[in-house]
């Protein structure tokens, strides 16, 4: 990448999309530059601007979801076997569903 191109950055405020991370989360990326995140919502790679889940606000911070993956609770069950596998994590999956495990690294390429 040449000089020109790699001093554009995208202001924080203009990222619309938003991903909630409680401050466990948030300590975590700023501190490791990566985390991960379970949730029963689906979310595409790509770069989303951190809401704190705890405090409601927008933070200072944004991260490029990188990997994705996708179990249900069953073929869990079948792999790591019943007593390996919360079904708490399932509570707001429809029967059948899938949970996705993202994981995160803190953006600091695209955003100042």
């Amino acid at each position: 990448m040449d000089t020109e191109t790699s001093k554009l950055k995208l202001d924080i405020e203009r990222i619309g999309n938003t991903l909630g991370l409680d401050g466990f989360r948030i300590k975590e990326s700023k501190e490791n530059g990566s985390s991960t995140l379970i949730s029963s919502k689906f979310y595409n790679k790509g770069v989303y601007r951190v809401q704190n889940t705890d405090n409601g606000r927008l933070e200072n911070l944004a991260v490029n979801i990188d990997k994705v993956a996708a179990v249900t609770y069953h073929g869990l069950v079948e792999e790591l076997g019943e007593d390996c596998v919360d079904r708490n994590l399932w509570k707001d999956v429809p029967e059948g569903g899938a949970i996705f495990f993202y994981s995160l690294k803190l953006e600091k390429d695209f955003v100042k």
